[in-house]
């Protein structure tokens, strides 16, 4: 065998070079990536765990800094509402304008409750109004910081404003005496329009209640966050990110202006849409904290959510701050690591390649040297060619060649005689086939012969018979005709078996192929049967029937015998319904004909498509038992099997399938 024969075998496989150096650096490389897999990921982790605990602790100090604040606000209102103007005020009203206990009139205990609502608000630069409502809404003082150049001031009598329609006064008014109510924080507005500077304000407002019972009016405190917001940002760390959302997630305070208080401006800007998981602590008021990483505007952020309930009133009132930071300038350090992990691997990798190609270069020298003498001489090697007395791998290697190479010789002698065999058997077989055709055809014109002929001496009985009934029929007794009727019914049975017989063996003995349109075939056996449907008050159902290859008078015949099954076989006083449908197989069309006749016992389901096998009685059913054999012996002429579902006074379902050869053709 030449050597170029035997090139493709070896020449093309890797080296053994190849194959010790590739592996040994593989495994280099991976045991080193998995040590710095390790070693990194615990350091990611560690990273990231004190970053999550740090955000944390801001945020708890946050929590506490808030909470400290709106207690303060609520000391604050509760003070002045127990100072001696308001009680006084309500004694005043009750004796018509002057208190009886010193005789100051009410217009002087409001004096006086202005001097304290201005005092607070020096004292308290965060409180930006102080009011007195009436319990009908309208106001009996304010005192605010919207005087000349932010002065403190009571506004005068005629601009004091009717707050009767304002959500925060009916919210108060509906509390118990002692109660707090704290409203969104929103942007201050007055006369309905927004002031400038942005002014973020929370409202704390209680109830006035006279010595009966009955409310007297509501203390008001306009409360400015600002300085509460900026004091939480300096918790924070300087490299971290810190934003606040109320208790719907709307943005209150966020770095890019556009972001703050949106909703104010029939816009919405939502924390969920940079923290996603701040949907849980919205959903679940019982959860305050949530720690996890985000990735937004192309970074990988690690954030602390936290919720803050800050209204001992109303748990639901609550505050949302996100503290995050960038997860990159936590992990810089590795940076510095890895450099240096990656000029350790690089040297060892070298070392490891030179190692490689020193060690496979010794072992594959003789095996190389072994590998040039098999593609020179290939099956004609000989055993003292190759270094079958060394010891080792290698001398083990050659003696399994060397027996190789004898085997394949010997298989290739018998291969050499088993194809001369084959190709005798395959003349043999053709010959065979050629004989099996001819018997084929003779077996066809004996059955034709055989059927022609029978039918000679049943047609001479049948004119003996006619004869007889027309020269003697006045002569004979009732036995007499009975017996002659009885000749008369099995000729004529017996001419049908054997016309039927004929039928059968010429079946797809003289069509070819063509393509048939199935519904339009349905149709036309329809048409032929319309005296038989309107007869029994039968209908038959079928669309989007296929067009198949095949012979059109066998698969006419095949649908007429089935269809006409369903009218025969039917159910006393109940309509016949036949139903016609097909689905596409693999390399076929699968179509099912059900009925709701009488029915097939489960036993008989083998036997109805054998040739004059009949289940009833002619004197109930007409019929000479060959119409399903007929269906079978089509359904196989085209590759196809039949079968049948039955069950007893239900109806019984006929499937057979036709193989479609159109697919093959193109």
């Amino acid at each position: 065998m030449p050597a170029s024969e035997h090139m493709p075998i070896l020449g093309k496989r890797k080296s053994i070079t190849q194959r010790i150096l590739f592996p040994l650096v593989a495994l280099i490389v991976l045991s080193n990536l998995v040590v710095l897999s390790i070693i990194m990921g615990q350091l990611d982790q560690q990273l990231l765990d004190a970053t999550e605990q740090d955000l944390i602790n801001e945020s708890e100090l946050q929590a506490v800094q808030f909470r400290a604040n709106m207690a303060e606000l609520i000391r604050d209102l509760r003070f002045v509402t127990g100072t001696p103007p308001i009680q006084g005020l309500i004694r005043a009203e009750r004796h018509r304008g002057v208190d009886p206990s010193d005789g100051s009139s009410e217009a002087e205990w409001v004096a006086r409750l202005g001097v304290i609502f201005s005092e607070m608000l020096k004292a308290k630069p965060q409180n930006v109004q102080i009011r007195f409502i009436r319990a009908n809404g309208l106001e009996l003082i304010r005192v605010d910081r919207y005087g000349p150049n932010g002065a403190i001031q009571r506004v005068s009598q005629n601009k004091l404003q009717d707050k009767s329609a304002s959500k925060y006064l009916s919210e108060t008014l509906n509390l118990d005496s002692g109660q707090v109510y704290l409203s969104d924080i929103e942007l201050n507005r007055e006369f309905g329009e927004i002031v400038e500077p942005l002014q973020p304000v929370i409202r704390a407002a209680t109830p006035v209640y006279n010595a009966d019972g009955d409310l007297f009016g509501i203390v008001i405190i306009n409360h400015n966050l600002q300085s509460t917001f900026d004091a939480l940002k300096s918790i924070a760390g300087v490299d971290h990110q810190f934003v606040i959302a109320n208790g719907r997630g709307e943005y209150l305070a966020h770095p890019e202006a556009e972001r703050r208080f949106a909703f104010e401006y029939g816009r919405s800007s939502n924390i969920s849409q940079d923290f996603p998981a701040t949907q849980r602590l919205l959903d679940n008021p019982q959860l305050e904290v949530v720690n996890g990483k985000v990735n937004a505007n192309a970074k990988a952020l690690v954030y602390s959510l936290r919720s803050i309930a800050y209204n001992p009133e109303d748990s639901t009132d609550r505050l949302i701050l996100a503290t995050s930071h960038d997860f990159q300038d936590a992990l810089a350090i590795k940076e510095r690591v890895l450099s240096k992990i990656y000029l350790f691997l690089l040297f060892v990798l070298l070392m490891s390649g030179v190692l490689a190609i020193y060690v496979s270069r010794r072992i594959a020298g003789p095996i190389i040297a072994m590998r040039n003498t098999l593609n020179r001489d290939g099956l004609a090697t000989q055993s003292e060619d190759l270094p079958i007395q060394d010891g080792g791998e290698l001398g083990e290697l050659a003696r399994v060649f060397d027996n190789l190479l004898q085997e394949l010789s010997r298989k290739q002698a018998l291969l050499a005689t088993e194809v001369a065999e084959r190709k005798g058997a395959e003349l043999e077989l053709r010959v065979n086939n050629q004989k099996l055709k001819v018997a084929y055809k003779e077996l066809e014109q004996f059955t034709y012969i055989a059927s022609h002929d029978l039918q000679e001496p049943l047609r001479t009985v049948q004119s003996l018979v006619e004869m007889f009934e027309e020269n003697y029929g006045s002569e004979m007794d009732e036995q007499a005709k009975t017996f002659l009727g009885f000749i008369k019914e099995s000729t004529m049975r017996m001419t049908a078996l054997i016309r039927g017989l004929l039928d059968y063996g010429r079946l797809g003995s003289e069509s070819d192929l063509t393509e048939v349109d199935c519904q339009a075939l349905v149709n036309a056996v329809c048409v032929d049967l319309g005296l038989r449907l309107e007869e029994v008050g039968g209908r038959v159902e079928y669309k989007d029937l296929p067009v198949i290859t095949g012979k059109k008078t066998e698969l006419r015949l095949l649908f007429q015998n089935l269809i006409s099954n369903g009218l025969k076989f039917r159910r006393p006083d109940v309509p016949p319904k036949i139903v016609i449908a097909a689905e596409r197989g693999l390399d076929c069309w699968q179509f099912s004909i059900r009925d709701n006749g009488i029915g097939i016992a489960p036993e008989h389901f083998q036997h109805i498509f054998m040739i004059f096998q009949r289940l009833h009685g002619r004197d109930e059913y007409e019929g000479s038992g060959i119409g399903l054999a007929h269906c079978k012996k089509v359904v196989e002429l085209h590759g196809g099997e039949i079968w049948v579902e039955s069950q007893l006074n239900v109806g019984t379902a006929f499937y057979f399938s036709l193989r479609d050869t159109r697919d093959e053709q193109a």
